[in-house]
């Protein structure tokens, strides 16, 4: 699921009554409320350890899982890159598109975990399925809107400066892989609700159970085998949805098996107006953070494909690959919301602070490895999407090596700005960060970027210069505003 972010905020530490009533705090209050200058100093070696042990617990289980997610993206690609440049540019332009859109509708659902984790913390087990029932009908209602734009996107696409030939290739692909979209929405709330409860090794299990199924399903449908003839592009979007059928169905039996949760067909059909009001309210700042993100991306792969099909394949090459070393930070993220929101909610700000600051530096750390392998071996992970290179697919290889170097800088850019903005959701803080990213991301990023490959003419790379200045300076705020809403008070 191309980049659903899951955001978990417990209150496990807090009283029944303090956990109810924190989310009605804006973050300077809370700041009031649970900073002093009387705390005393954290064995900052102690806290280290203890930290540093809980993002592992959390996080290895959830790079595992948003690895074998973002693996079926990758294998589909691989597989249809086998058809041709052309159909990969296809379906890496609709897809990424269409991905993006359900990113920003999942946006929405992210408070399911936080307000999952508030509930079980106060004792009510009973309000958990309440809680998650309301999440399914959001997510079923967003599913309609999700299927509607995926069926249209091809007609949008057709009036963009594209390949003609890409047109239908989309449509194909589109109309095969809307059936996911309803599903995926489903599966984000299950996992939502998974991670809020320390289910992690579920999600692990289902995703990457889905993974090794998506390959032989996702070669059988696209490629003829044993008589059976081949679909083209719309077989990998038709096993991408049976694939998300099955993990539905697995994590759904997993949880509701699980007698610790109370997840019982009564507490799912309850209604929680209070729920509905959180899930609405505290997550549409979320949606609108990856709504400037996406529409940042997917105007640039437009942008990118009116520089040729070969251009955009490089490009959606690329991406995706910044997307699988992003599933890092997004597993470090949401452990870091997670630890964060605990320490907050112990009113242990100096913790707080000390944890954001530690998943930070140790994602920055672990982002260097995918950052330094796009730099010095772009011609392998083209290999992977493409094939042997042959006349057909050389200038997209051309173009690999040509946009590697930055590309290299955007994978970490893009890897911190996930983790601080997700340390920042650890602080209830997600309004004044939607602004900063629009700041960043549509200043720089995409206005920067456009004034550089048309202004200067540097083309394709002048884009990428400013998708990874964009994040970057997006990084650094979010960053600079942690720090600043963690600091003592008496130090303000």
């Amino acid at each position: 699921m191309g980049q659903a972010q899951y955001a978990i905020l417990p209150a496990c530490a807090m009283p029944r009554h303090h956990a109810r009533s924190a989310s009605t705090h804006s973050p300077g209050r809370l700041l009031h409320l649970v900073t002093g200058p009387n705390n005393p100093k954290p064995d900052r070696r102690g806290v280290t350890r203890d930290e540093l042990s809980a993002l592992a617990r959390l996080g290895v289980p959830l790079v595992g899982a948003s690895l074998a997610e973002m693996g079926m993206a990758i294998t589909d690609m691989a597989i249809v890159g086998r058809l041709g440049a052309l159909e990969l540019a296809a379906v890496g332009l609709a897809g990424g598109i269409a991905f993006d859109m359900l990113s920003i509708l999942l946006g929405i659902l992210t408070v399911v975990g936080m307000l999952v984790a508030e509930a079980a913390g106060a004792g009510d087990h009973d309000r958990v399925g309440a809680i998650v029932g309301q999440g399914l009908r959001i997510a079923l209602g967003l599913s309609v809107v999700m299927v509607g734009f995926a069926l249209i996107l091809p007609w949008l696409i057709n009036l963009t400066p594209q390949d003609q030939g890409l047109i239908p290739l989309a449509a194909a692909y589109l109309h095969a892989v809307a059936w996911a979209f309803p599903l995926a929405m489903v599966y984000g709330v299950l996992v939502d609700t998974a991670t809020a409860l320390d289910r992690t090794r579920a999600v692990f299990i289902v995703s990457l159970g889905a993974v090794i199924m998506n390959a032989p399903a996702s070669w059988f449908l696209v490629f003829s085998f044993s008589g059976f003839e081949g679909l083209g592009v719309a077989g990998a979007g038709y096993a991408t949805s049976l694939v998300h059928l099955i993990m539905v169905a697995a994590l759904g039996f997993w949880l509701l098996r699980d007698r610790a949760l109370s997840l019982t067909a009564g507490n799912l059909l309850s209604r929680d107006k209070a729920a509905r009001g959180d899930i609405v309210r505290v997550g549409l700042p979320v949606a609108g953070m990856t709504v400037i993100e996406s529409s940042m991306f997917s105007i640039t792969a437009l942008l990118m494909g009116g520089f040729g099909a070969a251009v955009l394949a490089a490009h959606r090459i690329l991406k995706g690959y910044a997307d699988g070393a992003a599933t890092i930070a997004f597993a470090i993220g949401d452990a870091a919301t997670m630890r964060v929101a605990r320490a907050l909610g112990a009113g242990d700000m100096a913790r707080a602070r000390h944890t954001g600051q530690l998943a930070i530096f140790t994602g920055g750390a672990l982002l260097l490895v995918p950052s330094v392998l796009c730099l010095v071996e772009p011609r392998s992970i083209a290999w992977l999407f493409l094939g042997d290179r042959n006349q057909g697919n050389a200038e997209a290889y051309r173009w690999m090596s040509a946009l590697s170097g930055v590309a290299a800088v955007y994978v970490l850019a893009s890897g911190l700005q996930v983790i601080a903005e997700h340390a920042l959701r650890g602080l209830k803080d997600t309004l004044i960060p939607m602004w900063q990213s629009a700041i960043g991301l549509w200043g720089v990023g995409l206005a920067g970027g456009v004034a550089l490959a048309y202004g200067l003419e540097l083309g394709a790379q002048g884009l990428w210069y400013g998708m990874a200045a964009g994040s970057g300076l997006t990084a650094l705020l979010f960053v600079l505003r942690f720090i600043r809403l963690t600091r003592p008070r008496d130090s303000l």
